[in-house]
């Protein structure tokens, strides 16, 4: 046993002195060749990564235009709210149009007449912003002009060359809407009795053969203007009328004319039967295709930077009034714009020496919040979008939200509000490559930050960070150069 733990003392020895060696080995070969076979990668094929912070050379302004199409939403928008944070005022009044749908006196009695009763809207409906505590009135007028299916319609459109001079109807509504779990019955009273009776006469005895033809139809009855009456308050709530036929979009929009029958010839206050007839509200149909058209007014003279907003300007006007401090706001408001001078193209193209060519791995754009209270966080956009053509909603190419949708995936620019940091990030590199290889002054040297694409009509509004103040716009570049 003594010898046996012997042998095992001997064994650990040669260990020891193995090991010794190779460390000494190691420990003689201190230098790395880094050269080594650098003579064979042809020049095109060597690499330098850099990295570097861009924030002068850029301007920043307020912008807004009224020409966003509303046209083909899949809800039309009306009321009236304001802004709470920042003393906004918003006015929306939706234009749709309407064709049969069904009615429940399929069956033709030769000893009744009939007669119409009432007129109720049954109604899809979703808040938008606003108070919804306060009652609010709203006037309903016919549309005495046909919305062109060929035509585009703006939020500047003014609904009042559509209307009589006097609604028809009115109705009041306060609270939330059911949404998607059921619909509102909003209950027309009579306005104007002259232009209530004409309507409602005409809608009840309608030709027949226009129940299968809906251009027909609507080129009988253009439609309805639903807006907030002059003695709606100012800071109420925007509701969204349901446009959708599909179920899960949850209930759609209808007008209903509810009547009865009784003896012909005999005391029409004499009531055999109820009957219903309904109308569908609606971007669809079996045969034409309904329009709706919201129009937006705004005002924002309540406001302490209302007088900066730069409005309607096209690509080649000049920009007036630079701002520090921007803003986004939801439901087609104000939105930022930043402008790249020379400045910012020249520092740009510094980082590729001449020889050399240049790959932007990664642009962050990081715009900060100009305030650090939560409640502006939770008041602001989830998501901030990029244009250069706000108007059109015309993304920078890195912000592709079609491809992102239809494709389901996540694009890398980002655009989320870093609620940790409190501020946007926003990955622009393709938008940068382009810029930076721009010899023609092709690519617009102007972004507006904006809602997301598929979330401008929501209401949200933040304050943002930007040119001239503590925390300015800055984009953090890393890139690779590449030898020719």
């Amino acid at each position: 046993m003594i010898r046996f733990s012997n042998e095992m003392i001997n064994l650990k020895g040669v260990g020891i002195l193995v090991m010794s060696a190779l460390m000494l080995f190691l420990g003689s070969c201190t230098e790395v060749n880094n050269q080594l076979g650098t003579n064979i990668i042809p020049p095109g094929q060597e690499f330098e990564v850099g990295f570097a912070t861009l924030e002068e050379g850029i301007e920043s302004y307020l912008t807004y235009t009224d020409s966003i199409s509303t046209g083909n939403l899949d809800y039309a928008y009306f009321g009236k709210m304001t802004d709470e944070l920042y003393g906004v005022k918003t006015k929306a009044t939706a234009m749709v149009q309407f064709t049969y749908a069904v009615h429940s006196d399929s069956i033709k009695y030769e000893d009744r007449d009939s007669m119409p009763d009432s007129l109720v809207l049954v109604a899809g409906m979703k808040t938008v912003g606003g108070d919804t505590l306060k009652e609010q009135s709203f006037d309903v007028y016919r549309l005495r002009k046909l919305l062109d299916r060929e035509q585009s319609y703006y939020i500047n459109t003014d609904y009042k060359e559509y209307i009589d001079e006097r609604p028809m109807f009115s109705f009041t509504f306060r609270g939330k809407p059911h949404g998607a779990t059921s619909f509102d019955t909003l209950s027309l009273k009579v306005a104007d009795e002259a232009l209530a009776r004409e309507f409602i006469d005409e809608l009840w005895s309608v030709d027949e053969a226009l129940y299968t033809n809906d251009t027909l139809f609507m080129e009988q009855f253009n439609g309805l203007c639903i807006t907030p009456s002059g003695t709606s308050p100012e800071d109420a709530a925007v509701y969204g009328l349901n446009l959708q036929w599909d179920s899960s979009e949850g209930p759609a929009s209808y007008l209903v004319l509810y009547g009865h029958q009784y003896p012909k010839g005999g005391d029409s206050s004499l009531v055999e039967d109820d009957v219903m007839r309904a109308f569908c509200i609606s971007n669809e149909s079996n045969y034409t295709k309904q329009r709706a058209v919201t129009t937006v007014e705004r005002d924002y003279s309540a406001t302490l930077w209302g007088a900066n907003i730069n409005y309607d300007v096209t690509a080649d006007e000049a920009l007036e009034n630079p701002v520090s401090e921007g803003y986004v706001q939801g439901f087609m408001g104000v939105t930022s714009t930043l402008e790249f001078t020379d400045e910012f193209v020249a520092s740009l193209r510094e980082l590729c020496p001449e020889g050399v060519d240049i790959f932007i791995n990664q642009a962050k754009m990081y715009v900060d919040l100009a305030e650090d209270d939560y409640t502006y966080y939770d008041y602001a956009p989830a998501r901030m979008g990029t244009y250069t053509n706000y108007a059109n909603i015309i993304a920078v190419p890195d912000y592709n939200y079609y491809y992102e949708a239809n494709y389901d995936t996540e694009l890398l620019y980002g655009g989320y509000l870093n609620r940790t940091f409190g501020r946007y990030e926003m990955d622009l590199s393709v938008y940068l490559q382009e810029l930076l290889h721009d010899e023609s002054n092709e690519v617009s040297r102007r972004i507006t930050l904006g809602m997301g694409a598929y979330s401008y009509m929501e209401q949200a509004m933040v304050k943002l960070s930007l040119m001239g103040s503590t925390n300015p716009v800055k984009f953090d570049i890393t890139y690779t150069l590449i030898g020719k």
